[in-house]
């Protein structure tokens, strides 16, 4: 016993003297700016789950996710923010200093900091969650990880149309449309894309991540030359009737044997009836891409033009209008998954799952055009577990 007390008598002793030996070093090592500075919110400050669950279910604040990396988020986040890049994504946040804010991570500690960082920039009225997204979840309350919406939107399947390639790959290729030698090497072809082409068969018009660079091609060749109510009625046809060739769509196709406007307009490659054109008017007028600004009634780009083939194939197909619709979603999905994922991220956001959306609202102006994709890609900010980039208009 008694030796055992000398021994931490001496183990204090020698403590001692080291760290006054050493305290310069610790000193700078307690203010190194590697640590950093511990922020404990007031009272005041500091939101319970449930006080955080009566005030989102009459939300009135800018509510904020800072925890790094990716963890899950609430339902009815606005924002996801690194915790300690607060002052670098400014302009993300409200401009009015005097707007309320919520902020959270996964325990409360990243939000702290995060919280200390708006007070010095002049934010005044900032809370957090106490305990974070752990005391949350501990109160019953349910997290969302939106990271598997990745696999929702772009599913590792793809998307696959009731509709085979048949004969016309061949049949784009010996009218024209398709150079074959320019398109193989403007695309790198697989075995079973050469045989699309050169001698068709029952392969499912199937598009997912590898192909589809190729399905916009194809697509795109495809709505170019069949007969379209929509290039005689729509601006095309009207407008533009004398500029046809001047948009990305026409101009814009390289691949065919002389000048695409030779085969716009031209050829009944999809059978339709009267009435079926009518109904690929009608669905066209509302389904816009994220590249443009106008609807596949107008497609003026080589996406309008290969959804405008979409449709036609699925009319042909007596598909219903709910139908169609959905497949031209998982097919704009591909060809723009940044955007697509930017609001599934928004309605999930909103307690909306992603196979639950009214695929018509989506791929309407609101969502789908040009200016609805950056007005709903500033509302949800960056996206916290993905970082996709999309299509182009060019062949």
């Amino acid at each position: 016993m008694k030796i055992s007390l000398f021994l931490i008598f001496s183990g204090l002793i020698w403590l001692g003297f080291w760290l006054g030996l050493n305290v310069g070093k610790i000193s700078s090592f307690v203010r190194s700016p590697r640590l950093p500075a511990i922020y404990l919110p007031s009272a005041g400050e500091n939101m319970t789950p449930k006080q955080l669950q009566e005030a989102l279910s009459n939300k009135n604040f800018t509510f904020i996710n800072v925890h790094t990396p990716y963890e899950g988020e609430i339902a009815k986040t606005d924002l996801f923010i690194n915790f300690d890049e607060m002052q670098a994504n400014e302009k993300l946040l409200p401009q009015d200093k005097n707007t309320a804010i919520v902020l959270y991570c996964k325990t409360g500690n990243m939000s702290g900091q995060a919280l200390s960082t708006l007070k010095k920039m002049g934010y005044t009225n900032v809370r957090h969650l106490a305990g974070g997204m752990d005391s949350w979840q501990k109160n019953g309350q349910a997290v969302l990880d939106l990271s598997k919406l990745t696999e929702q939107v772009l599913p590792k399947d793809g998307v696959t149309l009731p509709v085979n390639w048949g004969g016309l790959g061949p049949k784009l290729v010996a009218a024209g449309v398709i150079d074959l030698d320019k398109f193989t090497k403007a695309t790198k072809l697989t075995d079973e894309q050469k045989k699309i082409l050169s001698q068709g068969g029952e392969m499912p018009i199937k598009i997912d991540n590898s192909n589809s660079h190729f399905v916009v091609n194809v697509l795109w060749a495809l709505g170019l030359a069949q007969k379209s109510l929509v290039y005689d009625e729509g601006p095309l046809g009207k407008e533009y009737k004398n500029k046809a060739g001047n948009f990305a769509s026409t101009g814009g196709w390289t691949l065919a044997k002389g000048t695409a406007t030779n085969y716009l307009n031209k050829f009944d490659l999809i059978p339709l009836t009267g009435d079926q054109q009518k109904k690929v008017g009608e669905i066209a007028k509302n389904i816009y891409r994220p590249c443009c600004g106008n609807p596949t009634w107008f497609p003026d780009c080589n996406h309008g033009m290969a959804a405008l083939a979409v449709i036609e194939l699925l009319v042909s197909q007596n598909l219903s209008e709910s139908e169609i619709y959905k497949y031209i979603l998982g097919f704009n999905s591909f060809w723009f998954p940044d955007n697509y994922l930017t609001a599934a991220t928004y309605f999930a956001r909103q307690g909306t799952k992603w196979d639950q959306v009214d695929a018509k609202r989506v791929l309407s102006a609101e969502f789908s055009s040009a200016k609805g994709a950056s007005e709903v890609a500033k509302k949800v900010g960056p996206l916290p577990y993905a970082n996709i980039s999309g299509g182009s208009c060019g062949a």
